[in-house]
């Protein structure tokens, strides 16, 4: 590993106040006792070894529905939504025993905090969400987060906890995160299936050939754990965040990620605030606003706001206050920011720019730069 990869992870390390671990189902699973507790022991001392230097923990855990599944001895027949929901509220109850089990003679108080998307999509919710964690974590409190199996169904759920990972770490404005797998990290090729196949310690930009590695297609969408973990890492660095994977069944993970192991998908852009990552990629949608060339020019390559003169139209019934796409005349997403005038009073203002009732100097603001999100130009 080159010497300035190393200085990487070595100034992450010093400089992270706030670090979110990822713990997979893979890594927790045990076929005998549903938790396995050997590698919660682990966990729990690398927990410990980052809070002896002064970094807050956050740990996003699956393994709910795999314990409920051995607890209610299904066996591995394929479950409904019932049946996951159920194994999930009842593995749920045995994973955090386990947390605190592990994690008592280290003097570490554990959490449980439960999630859907519906507790992040409103501005309202996700502040609370942030209020709560912070709370936690000022209290000495390491929150274990996981998605609410239980209620979830397949239409209105995360997906996969690294995509939830994520989330957390945008609503504790964590420094970075930290993926336990059952694999080493990126590889060259899938190392199952090609012995030649080697590591890859550092990811400078997650690139379509990045993509193509973790099994991800031109359309966006992946197959498998990895490219779950490269999606996620390749949206974290949108927003600033840099993300580490590293096998979390191999001795201690955290400390072997920072001594080299494992992939680091490192972001160079500076760490945004909650409210803009919320804005960005969390929130709902209620509208879209089609901007005219000349305020494409003005927001994408200076500092401006957005006024109802730059808008050609909008699509969608919203009131001031609620966030909306933000489309080129093409139809491209451009970004997306909180819109303070309502779709009625744009399409009064749309109306009187195409009339010419009103003059050029006296528009309405319509999104302010500070709640504005404009995502980066995608190289070719």
């Amino acid at each position: 590993m080159k010497s300035e990869e190393m200085r990487s992870r070595s100034d992450i390390l010093s400089s992270t106040r706030t670090l979110v671990l990822k713990v997979g189902s893979t890594v927790l699973a045990s076929p005998q006792a549903g938790v396995n507790m050997r590698v919660l022991g682990v966990i729990a001392r690398q927990v410990a070894w980052l809070r002896a230097r002064g970094i807050r923990v956050v740990i996003v855990s699956s393994g709910a529905i795999a314990a409920g599944r051995m607890k209610l001895d299904f066996g591995k027949k394929p479950l409904t939504l019932a049946m996951k929901q159920a194994a999930a509220s009842v593995g749920q109850s045995r994973l955090m025993w386990g947390y605190e089990r592990a994690f008592s003679p280290h003097r570490l108080m554990v959490s449980q905090v439960l999630l859907t998307p519906r507790d992040v999509v409103r501005r309202s919710r996700f502040t609370n969400l942030e209020r709560t964690l912070e709370t936690l974590l000022a209290l000495g409190v390491v929150p274990v987060v996981n998605e609410n199996d239980s209620v979830a169904t397949e239409e209105i759920r995360f997906g996969d906890n690294d995509r939830l990972s994520a989330l957390v770490s945008g609503t504790v404005k964590a420094d970075f995160l930290l993926i336990l797998s059952d694999v080493d990290g990126l590889y060259t090729s899938d190392p199952s299936r090609n012995p030649n196949a080697t590591p890859i310690p550092y990811v400078e930009k997650v690139t379509s050939d990045i993509e193509s590695l973790a099994g991800i297609s031109r359309s966006g969408l992946g197959t498998g754990g990895m490219a779950s973990k490269v999606l996620t890492a390749r949206w974290a660095n949108r927003w600033g965040l840099p993300v580490g994977i590293v096998n979390g069944r191999k001795g201690a993970p955290v400390e072997r990620f920072f001594e080299g192991g494992g992939t680091l998908f490192f972001a160079r852009k500076k760490l945004w605030a909650a409210k803009k990552v919320w804005i960005g990629f969390f929130s709902e949608p209620s509208g879209t606003l089609v901007l005219d060339e000349g305020a494409m020019k003005a927001i994408s390559h200076g500092k401006s706001s957005l006024l109802a003169g730059g808008i050609s139209r909008h699509e969608g019934v919203f009131e001031g206050g609620e966030v909306v796409r933000l489309l080129s005349a093409t139809g491209h997403e451009i970004g997306r920011g909180v819109c303070r005038i309502s779709s009625s009073e744009v399409a009064l203002w749309t109306r009187q720019k195409t009339t010419g009732e009103r003059p050029l100097d006296s528009w309405p603001l319509a999104v302010h730069r500070n709640t504005m999100v404009l995502w980066e130009r995608e190289e070719e």
